[in-house]
């Protein structure tokens, strides 16, 4: 790598470091001070163990070791088979997934910083550390398939910025075999400059990953649709099943809170009605300031999850990145954005605390 193109990419590298060692201070001398349970008592738990075997991690780690088993085909394969053939190399399937998820991390701020260099010009920097403040960006930490699915979705997007068409609609579609929502991202693709027969030429490419995965359930389960069935028993587990249309769960959440039926403190459910709503409101930005196509990516990704309910929104919405770029266009203000900042920071460092004791955040 010349001196050049190590100058591009050394500020996302140092945001992306210093962002890593935040976290390794605090969890090594403060968290033992704000708060520890059985789960996070070791240094050992909170480090590292935390990280890759609880909540989500469990289950890719359980899927790339001994297959599916229902109703876990609500979680993509693509994550849990990069696992199981990091493995073959590291031989111990924790300490693979976190080494991939340190260098998907990685790879996510840098891919990030460069489409925002080209969408927002020197407001790159900032939109990137705002990104690295926001509470659920510690899932790029964890086994989460978070780390994997941006860089994909970022790299497609630089791919298509430089009209490299084919090679960004394989990268989406290897997204789509990531998570469902990689479906928003295969919709940019109306908004190219070409025959409507090369754009669904190229959708089609880039939702191979989705399409491969129903064909790969229907041969061995018999159902092609598992993954939507197998959501469904998870969030019937969880009592949050019904379908709606999505603002029905943000102005239902709202008037709860002016009649007082909840406290608008900072429990789960506020947080994700609260940024859920900021990231609606940004969209406007996204829509006057940026391409059309991340207006629609971003809307999709946003409104997917809000079909259901409202909860993990705030994890959700970290995806729709265009969001992040807009922030520094519409305030400008070194303070507020400081202020802004601050807030984030001691949030994603509460959720921390709250995983690291195995407490669902998101």
């Amino acid at each position: 790598m010349n001196i050049k193109k190590f100058r591009v990419i050394s500020f996302p590298l140092v945001v992306y470091l210093i962002w890593y060692l935040i976290i390794l201070i605090y969890q090594l001398l403060l968290q033992p001070i704000y708060g520890i349970s059985q789960y996070s008592q070791t240094i050992y738990q909170r480090l590292f163990f935390s990280w890759i075997n609880y909540w989500d991690s469990a289950h890719y780690i359980s899927i790339s070791q001994n297959g599916y088993v229902i109703p876990q085909q609500a979680f993509f394969p693509l994550w849990p088979l990069l696992i199981k053939l990091t493995t073959f190399v590291l031989k111990d399937p924790y300490f693979a997934t976190f080494i991939l998820s340190f260098i998907l991390g990685l790879s996510t701020f840098i891919l990030l910083f460069l489409l925002a260099q080209k969408l927002i010009g020197r407001y790159a920097k900032v939109a990137l550390i705002l990104f690295a403040c926001f509470p659920s960006t510690m899932f790029l930490h964890a086994g989460y398939t978070e780390g994997l699915f941006l860089s994909l979705i970022l790299f497609g997007c630089l791919l298509l910025e430089g009209k490299k068409y084919v090679l960004a609609a394989t990268l989406i579609g290897l997204a789509t075999a990531t998570r469902f929502a990689g479906v928003a991202a295969a919709l940019v693709f109306l908004f190219i400059g070409r025959s409507k027969r090369e754009k669904l030429f190229y959708i089609l490419i880039a939702l191979s990953g989705l399409i491969g995965y129903i064909i790969y359930s229907y041969f061995n389960f018999g159902d092609g649709l598992l993954f939507i069935h197998g959501q469904q028993a998870w969030c019937q587990s969880q009592g949050r099943c019904s379908f709606y249309f999505p603002l029905v769960s943000i102005f239902a959440y709202l008037k709860s809170l002016f009649i007082g039926n909840v406290k608008p403190g900072l429990s789960v459910n506020f947080i994700d009605w609260f940024f859920a709503s900021i990231f609606l409101i940004l969209l406007i930005a996204v829509y006057k300031k940026l391409p059309k196509k991340y207006f629609i990516y971003s809307l999709v990704v946003i409104c997917l999850p809000l079909f259901s309910s409202l909860v993990g929104m705030v994890r959700y919405v970290l995806i729709a990145f265009p969001v992040f770029f807009v922030i520094p266009l519409i305030i400008k203000n070194k303070y507020i954005l400081f202020l802004i900042c601050l807030f984030l920071v001691l949030l994603q460092l509460r959720f921390i605390t709250l995983f690291s004791n195995k407490v669902w955040v998101a």
